[in-house]
């Protein structure tokens, strides 16, 4: 009882002759789109390989060069944000303290600064009455990311077909080009907040996480010492 019409192709199911031919644009369709959708995995696979980066936008902290959007430069005064995020990491931090921190010092999140900024990418759906909503997941994120090191990682994500949803793929699927742009963090501050992120500090009967947590190894087998204080009466 629906009636079904495409002006384009002439399909209107009222009539007969017209919507006998209904299937067969619906089969064509499908292979075009399909075709399509091979082409344009094909050329980001491409340009993919060849060192380029596959996102349109810039990651938290960057910008891209006028001269050549290929390339990103460093946004100073993002930059600036991200290393005290990594220092505050290495500080044994966590991820929803250190929004906590940011928030309280007023510090403007990635989607608000980058839709206030002319040099940055601006995103539709960013809410501009929060421009401090700092929240665990934005510093994960930042923290994890190997392109403060001045690394390019294209291949984060991929999806089988067309009408499927992108899916994230396993970072041994990622494919990384060293060294392509200015890094904002050096490797050992980068891969020193990876090992803070994860350890984790748990808060003893005195109420105290112990700061040596993580940081201290036996010097015979290498594995991680743990402290356990008591609170005695």
């Amino acid at each position: 009882g629906v009636r079904f019409i495409a002006i384009g192709n002439g399909v209107d199911t009222v009539n007969p002759i017209s919507s006998e031919f209904a299937p067969f644009m619906n089969v064509l369709n499908e292979m075009y789109l399909r075709e399509q959708s091979k082409k344009m995995r094909t050329f980001f696979r491409q340009r993919g390989n060849s060192g380029k980066p596959t996102n349109t936008l810039c990651v938290y902290g960057y910008r891209k060069d006028s001269a050549d959007k290929n390339h990103w430069l460093v946004d100073d005064e993002a930059a600036v944000v991200v290393r005290r995020i990594y220092q505050l990491a290495i500080d044994c931090h966590g991820p929803y303290e250190i929004a906590r921190i940011l928030e309280a010092d007023k510090v403007e999140c990635p989607s608000y600064y980058n839709a206030t900024h002319d040099t940055c990418m601006k995103r539709s759906n960013t809410d501009m009455s929060k421009p401090y909503a700092w929240n665990g997941v934005t510093v994960s994120n930042i923290l994890q990311r190997p392109e403060y090191m001045g690394h390019t990682v294209n291949f984060r994500s991929s999806k089988k077909h067309y009408k499927d949803k992108r899916v994230k793929n396993p970072p041994e699927e990622w494919l990384i080009f060293e060294n392509t742009h200015d890094a904002i963090v050096d490797p050992e501050t980068w891969h020193l907040a990876q090992r803070t992120r994860t350890t984790r500090r748990r808060i003893d009967t005195t109420g105290v996480a112990n700061p040596l947590t993580g940081l201290v190894y036996c010097a015979d087998c290498g594995e991680r010492l743990y402290n356990h204080r008591r609170r005695y009466n």
